[in-house]
Order: C-alpha cells, then sequence, then structure tokens
C-alpha cells in the first residue's frame, strides 16, 4: 500500500465540499481532489490544465458517485520529476492513487492528453476500470498522427512543443499568452469564450510558471512516439469494458468515436452541443448528464 502524506485543506465549490489531498505514490506527490461518495469516477485533465478544470463538473457528479480529480504528474501541485511522462508511466502513478484511496474500481474519464493516459489507464488495469469514457482527444498510432501534421491541418503546437529547450525559453514569462491562445482559438478553443474566464486562465498560467512545470508539461508531447509504440501493442486487444466517446460540435465532433472504435469492441458515442474543446467547462450540464447516464 503506497504512503501518504495528506494535507486536508476542504474548499467548498457551489456548496460541495472538495477535499484536497496530497498522496505519496510512485516516489511521488499527487495532488487530488476528492469529493462525494459512492461508485468511482476518476477525472482526468487535460493540456495545459490541471484538476481546476473539473471545478464545474464535481459538483454535479459528487451527490451520486465518489468523485477524484488528480493533478497528473507533472501538472500543478503534483510532483514534476526529469522522467515518466509517457502515458503507461503516468498511469502507473493512478493505479497507485486508487489503492492508497482504497478504491476497487472506477469510470475513468480522460480529456484531451488526460484520454491519453486513460486509454493507457484502461489497457493496463481493465480489473480497475469499470467503464472509460474518452473525451475530446486522439490516440498516436491510430489517427492522431494527422493532427501532428500541420500539412494535412494538424496544429503546430505538436511539434513546437517536442522541439526541446526553445520552447520552455520561448513560453517562459508569457505563460498567460500561451494559455489564452489554446483557450480562445477559433478552431478547437471555445465556443463560448466567457465559459472560461481570465481568472481562469491565469490559474493554469501560474500552474506553469512553477519550477519545472513548462518542461512536465512539454514531456508529454515530447514522449508520444513512445506513446505510439506502446498504443499498437494495448490495440492488439480491444478494450472489453463500456466505453463512452464524447465529441464537441465546436471541437473534435465526431474524432473520438472513430478513434475509440478501433482500440474498443463496446463503444457509445455523443456529440455535445455549442461546446469547443473544453466541455467540462463549457458545458458542465451536458457532460454531467452524460456522464450519469454512462454510469448507470
Amino acid at each position: 500500500m503506497p504512503s501518504n502524506s495528506t494535507s486536508l485543506a476542504p474548499e467548498h465549490v457551489d456548496r460541495v465540499t472538495v477535499r484536497s489531498l496530497t498522496l505519496r505514490v510512485n516516489g511521488l506527490r499527487i495532488h487530488t481532489r476528492v469529493a462525494g461518495a459512492g461508485p468511482a469516477f476518476l477525472l482526468l485533465h487535460g493540456w495545459p490544465q490541471t484538476s481546476y478544470a473539473w471545478r464545474k463538473l464535481m459538483p454535479l457528479l459528487s451527490p451520486h458517485a465518489t468523485v477524484i480529480a488528480p493533478d497528473l504528474r507533472g501538472f500543478g501541485d503534483s510532483s514534476k520529476p526529469a522522467t515518466g511522462y509517457d502515458k503507461k508511466t503516468v498511469a502507473s502513478d493512478l493505479a497507485a492513487l486508487l489503492d492508497a484511496l482504497h478504491i476497487d474500481k472506477a469510470c475513468v474519464v480522460g480529456h484531451d492528453m488526460g484520454g491519453q493516459v486513460g486509454y493507457a489507464f484502461a489497457a493496463l488495469y481493465p480489473q480497475l476500470t469499470d467503464r472509460f469514457v474518452f473525451i475530446e482527444s486522439g490516440l498516436p498510432g491510430f489517427g492522431q498522427e494527422n493532427a501532428m501534421n500541420v500539412a494535412t491541418g494538424g496544429s503546430w503546437h505538436f511539434g513546437f512543443n517536442m522541439a526541446g529547450d526553445i520552447s520552455e525559453e520561448l513560453v517562459r514569462g508569457r505563460e498567460a499568452l500561451f494559455v489564452r491562445h489554446f483557450v480562445r482559438r477559433d478552431t478547437v478553443g471555445t465556443f463560448d469564450p466567457s465559459s472560461i474566464t481570465e481568472e481562469d486562465i491565469n490559474v493554469y498560467a501560474t500552474a506553469l510558471t512553477q519550477p519545472g512545470a513548462l518542461r512536465a508539461s512539454f514531456s508529454y508531447y515530447r514522449t508520444l512516439f513512445v506513446d505510439r509504440d506502446d498504443n499498437l501493442q494495448f490495440g492488439l486487444k480491444k478494450l472489453e469494458m463500456p466505453v463512452l466517446a464524447v465529441g464537441c460540435d465546436f471541437g473534435y465532433g465526431g474524432g473520438s468515436k472513430a478513434t475509440m472504435e478501433r482500440v474498443a469492441s463496446n463503444v457509445r458515442g455523443v456529440e455535445l452541443s455549442e461546446s469547443g474543446h473544453y466541455p467540462a467547462e463549457e458545458q458542465p450540464q451536458q457532460l454531467a448528464s452524460v456522464l450519469l447516464d454512462f454510469l448507470g
């Protein structure tokens, strides 16, 4: 059983008490927000966010379930080690986290980069994964290469984030500008920019100013080719648990479902309306409704 040192600092989000825990697992500090009771949701945030991304969703889920929202290694208030950003290793942190919390099984919900971590988790730890939700995400080895290629309409930031030390040097001191670009852009940004405020952007930007945070953040991209090889091995055996693929009409649309159909045998697709790439912040009511329906 991993040891843990907990710093209990209750915070109140829309009248729901959220416990803030710092757990020692895999030799790291993993900061986690926990609320509610009942069957477990494990919420895995995307890039370049933190567990703060789930602040609107947790009050909607916690009356019905135990909601666990960690800062993935390298993000927020979690440790920022020099290595271990391939999604298989990050998934092992989460298995140890559930063990430390005495959670036997969870509905794993991953958004964006958290979706890639969630897929590795579901493939490696099916006994811990009751169901899997893949939100606005893609997988190296199963189509994400097109999103990485600007020649096919992909985003420039994949190459930029992989570039090495120059990436950190160009973003350092401009973290808010960097985060704001991704939140406000027209393609795979927000449908309603006011859903993620300047104060919210500053929360994410401030997290990136911590020592090692930019390096850790970019390391999630610098390991994508390792992840591709791992995913191709995982994909030899399709996921058997129920999978919900969530897209958004101003985000990836049906892309998440198309990806999951290549690696899972029991896939249901949902597309949320009037949402860009960040449905937990843009359309939390819609997202909560489909998650609770999927959990049953």
